[in-house]
Parts: C-alpha cells; sequence; structure tokens
C-alpha cells in the first residue's frame, strides 16, 4: 500500500509523463496509422517496469522484447486450465531473475548513499523494511515483491503480471471514445490548459477524471472477478454455500444498473453529480468493491489521467475504421487494434 500512496504517487509522474510524451511523439512522426492497443501495451509495460520495478531505460531497451514475450507467456498460463506442463516455469523464472537483479542493484545503491531521480515502489519497499526493523535480506524482499506483484493481477488495474494489459485496455478505450466524441475532447482541453502535472493539478481536473470513469463504466478492462464463500448466505432466493466459488460480473453489474440512465451513451457528465458515486457504490465496480478493492486504483487513476491530459493537449485523431468491434480475452480490446491517425494539436 505505500507504493500506492500520495507521496509515492507524486514521485512517479514525472517518469509516467517522460514515457507518455515519448510514445505520443513517436505516433504523431508516423505517416501511416498507429495500431492503438499494441502500442498501448507496450507503453504500459514500459511505465510498469520502471514505476514498479525500477527498472531505468537502458534495461528496458535491452532486454524488451524478452521480458514483454515472458510476460505474454505468463498471462496465457494465468487464464488456461491449470495443468504441470514441462518448462511452464521458465517464463516466471525469467522475470524473477530480473526481479532479482534489480533488488541486489538498488541494495547496493541504498549502501553506497546513492541519490536518485525518483522512487520507484521496489525501492519504497526497500527502505520502509528498513526503516520498520522488519528482516532484512534479498530473500524477504523478493518474497514480499513477488506478493504486491501477485496482488496487482488479481486486481482491476494492476500493471505486472498480466496488468499493464489492463491499462492498456483503458488507455485504448479513452482513445476511442474520444475519437468519437470531439466535444468531450475540447472540455478535457479547455480543463488543463496546459498546467504543470502534480498531484494537486490532477485531482482538480474533475472533468477528465469523469471521462475515464465513464470509459471505465462502459468498458471496464477486466470482465468480472472470482471470490470464495466465506460464509453460507442467501442472494436472491438462492443459498451459496460457504467455500462455494464465486464470480461476479463487472459488465454486467454496470449494464443492468439503474442509477445509470442512458447507458449505452458516453456522457461523462453524469459523475459529475454529487451523489451519484455514494449511490452507486456496489453498481460501479471497475476496481472490485469492498475490502478486496484494487490496491493499484489510484495509480491507475493518475496514470490515466496524466496520458488523456498529454494526448489531448498534444493530439487530434481520426479512427480509420470507425466504431470497433470489442472482444474481450482476458482484458477488453479492439478486434482490428484501433487503427488511428495522429496529427499535432496547436492551441489557438
Amino acid at each position: 500500500m505505500r507504493a500506492f500512496s500520495r507521496d509515492a504517487l507524486e514521485h512517479y509522474i514525472p517518469v509516467i509523463q517522460e514515457e507518455v510524451k515519448s510514445a505520443i511523439q513517436d505516433w504523431l512522426q508516423r505517416d501511416t496509422c498507429v495500431l492503438v492497443y499494441p502500442e498501448m501495451k507496450r507503453l504500459m509495460f514500459r511505465i510498469a517496469m520502471r514505476i514498479l520495478l525500477g527498472f531505468e531505460p537502458e534495461q528496458i531497451k535491452t532486454d524488451e522484447q524478452e521480458l514483454v514475450e515472458a510476460f505474454e507467456e505468463m498471462i496465457k498460463n494465468l487464464f488456461s486450465l491449470p495443468i504441470d506442463v514441462p518448462f511452464s516455469g521458465l517464463a516466471r523464472n525469467f522475470i524473477h531473475s530480473k526481479i532479482e537483479e534489480n533488488i541486489r542493484k538498488k541494495i547496493q545503491d541504498d549502501d553506497n548513499e546513492n541519490e536518485q531521480k525518483h522512487k520507484d515502489a521496489l525501492q519504497l519497499l526497500i527502505e520502509n523494511s528498513r526503516r520498520s526493523d522488519e528482516p532484512f535480506s534479498l530473500q524477504v524482499i523478493t518474497s514480499q515483491m513477488v506478493l504486491l506483484l501477485k496482488a496487482m493481477k488479481e486486481a482491476a488495474t494492476e500493471l505486472l503480471f498480466g496488468g499493464h494489459e489492463t491499462t492498456a485496455s483503458t488507455a485504448t478505450s479513452l482513445v476511442m471514445f474520444l475519437g468519437l466524441n470531439s466535444e468531450v475532447v475540447h472540455k478535457v482541453r479547455e480543463e488543463v490548459q496546459e498546467k504543470t502535472l502534480s498531484m494537486e493539478l490532477l485531482e482538480q481536473l474533475k472533468y477528465t477524471g469523469c471521462v475515464i470513469k465513464e470509459t471505465l463504466r462502459i468498458n471496464p478492462p477486466v470482465p468480472g472477478g472470482f471470490r470464495v464463500a466465506l460464509k453460507t448466505f442467501e442472494l436472491n432466493g438462492y443459498q451459496i454455500p460457504k467455500g462455494w466459488n464465486v464470480i461476479y460480473s463487472i459488465c454486467d453489474t454496470h449494464d443492468v444498473a439503474e442509477v445509470f440512465p442512458n447507458k449505452d451513451e458516453f456522457q461523462p457528465e453524469r459523475f459529475m453529480s454529487k451523489g451519484l458515486e455514494d449511490g452507486s457504490r456496489f453498481n460501479y465496480i471497475p476496481f472490485g468493491g469492498g475490502s478486496r478493492m484494487c490496491v493499484g486504483k489510484e495509480f491507475a487513476k493518475v496514470l490515466l489521467k496524466i496520458f488523456l491530459v498529454e494526448l489531448t493537449q498534444q493530439c487530434n485523431w481520426i479512427l480509420s475504421n470507425g466504431p470497433p468491434t470489442m472482444k474481450t480475452g482476458p482484458t477488453v480490446y479492439p478486434v482490428d487494434n484501433l487503427p488511428t491517425k495522429f496529427s499535432s494539436y496547436i492551441r489557438n
């Protein structure tokens, strides 16, 4: 949780902004259409590696292809039948070896009191272990980091162990919905007005936040989640015994919620109502609900706001194929990868 505190998020802003700006500049320089979904996966992967594991850009550049392939393999394993296949753990072992390399380097740098440009989640975990006088060893820190990554994968907007796919999914949906609703782009631009990004400013961007909420309402990246019933209970006349596996559907919950009139229309303004979120506590659950709500919820919001700010301030864009067909597998994505032509936006 300390890695997703407000102070920690403040540290992450420059890195996220740097990666987003670099990606957008690359899109603007292309003469052909950009396949948005694969590009978003690449962008969110780089942000995840830098923010969560403290990889330097040079490290990512060297190992990027192998790391991406390892993550993709892990994602397929997570959503496949639990059959023990020879060599199926190679991807996991490779990723763990890279995590261990970074832990060793960070411990050494910390001992030498090297000044860091920013603090990533791994560095915060190491510092917290030392401050709290907990047993400090490579094995302990590695174990904690693996648990952190597992928790993020189970949640909706995590970035590692496939989690970068969830934010890539939502960022792709943002490009799609704003490409189909130019008046929304205009309102986001009017709210931002080229200000220097900080946690304080991001928190003030209410309409921009509503655009993200509406996107998550219509296209939640994860369709649902699994839980185990801790005790026997009754729901709508049906008894659910203790110990049963239960799945809740985020998509269906949003679809039947009566608090969202005109549910098929993209209307960010609906979330400007102060009473809506209180009245829709379990009607709106893109990050899950209750005590098991996504641990990376606030981090995802910050990342997506920065992406949306940079995108609208720098770009105009046109969807080459119009509204795409969406598919789930395991996250929501456009079947055609959302080919889009980006051009520079010049403020009047």
